[in-house]
């Protein structure tokens, strides 16, 4: 079977093709600079899907190039806010999980490179004698300043040094293969001053989900519709916000997912500190809010559904000042 291919377009005839789809484009010079300066594959094909009619090919009538533009925009936004609290988070889990574990097997770097100080699961034993040697290579040949000076200095690269020098991703595995000890006092470091306590394995799948969005920031990805291969179970706070628990239900109701975006901030909720929470919250309402002023094609409850947000959502942070 001959493979597909895609017809090189020039900026005109690229507006041309959305003129036929229905989209309204006022000023053609506009559309050309935009097209040129992002590009129609991440403009168009990254954001279209919210402004077409039923899922079909055409654009809703009204819809305006200004509208892709404005939600591209809206996008990028969500991207800067979540990676800013995401990294806080990261922070907070380097601290706890390094504390945890140095007050458990001591300071000294053949602490943590010694996979018997690490979950004896034989499921994961391979899983983490890995962990084990990423961590050794990071230890002896990482070229950060602060991981150099204290293999040069001391012979010796504490834990809370090393974290410095490693991703997310890393300290996710570290938490995963960490024994119980050290997990549940990492999550319950995060549970200080919280209505509910963290269990050591919805916290793992809380940093999961983090990990995936942290991703998708940072690599410039579409995040109201992004989706994690993790997911956060329905959490205790969940009781104060309207969801429909059955996908067969026709009322409009959203349906808890647990990947989505607002899972994202369901975990805000939880490991953010109360006014980090507050503000983030304000920082999407302001950026979804500045986002339908300019958009007249598209309602603030269907905006909220295709994020996964209930239409009350706000009571979460209403929650966080009881």
């Amino acid at each position: 079977m001959a493979e597909k291919s895609h017809r090189f377009l020039t900026y005109a005839e690229q507006i041309a093709h959305l003129r036929d789809k229905g989209l309204n484009i006022s000023d053609e010079a506009h559309a050309k600079e935009v097209l040129a300066d992002i590009g129609y594959y991440e403009l168009v094909n990254g954001y279209k899907a919210l402004f077409k009619k039923n899922g079909g090919g055409m654009f809703r009538a009204g819809t305006t190039f200004d509208d892709l533009l404005a939600l591209y925009k809206a996008d990028e936004n969500l991207r800067q806010l979540c990676f800013k609290y995401i990294l806080r988070i990261e922070i907070r889990l380097r601290s706890a999980l390094s504390y945890a574990f140095c007050a458990q097997y001591g300071t000294k770097q053949e602490a943590y490179l010694d996979a018997d100080n690490y979950s004896d699961d034989p499921d994961v034993r391979q899983n983490v004698f890995r962990l084990v040697a990423e961590l050794r290579s990071e230890a002896e040949h990482n070229r950060s300043v602060y991981v150099a000076y204290q293999r040069q200095e001391y012979g010796n690269v504490p834990l809370w040094v090393l974290f410095k020098a490693v991703s997310l991703g890393t300290l996710v595995k570290f938490y995963s293969y960490a024994d119980d000890r050290v997990r549940k006092k990492t999550a319950a470091a995060f549970s200080e001053g919280c209505r509910d306590d963290l269990r050591c394995e919805t916290f793992e799948r809380m940093l999961g989900v983090l990990l995936d969005f942290r991703n998708a920031c940072a690599h410039n990805n579409i995040l109201y519709t992004c989706k994690s291969d993790e997911q956060v179970p329905p959490m205790p706070v969940l009781r104060y916000v309207t969801f429909g628990w059955d996908e067969s239900r026709l009322d409009g109701s959203v349906v808890y997912a647990g990947n989505d975006l607002f899972a994202v901030f369901v975990c805000f909720f939880y490991l953010l500190k109360p006014e980090d929470f507050r503000r983030a919250s304000e920082g999407f309402d302001r950026i979804t809010a500045h986002f339908l002023s300019l958009c007249k094609s598209v309602g603030e409850q269907e905006l909220l559904r295709t994020m996964g947000f209930p239409a009350d959502w706000k009571r979460l942070a209403d929650m966080q000042n009881l």
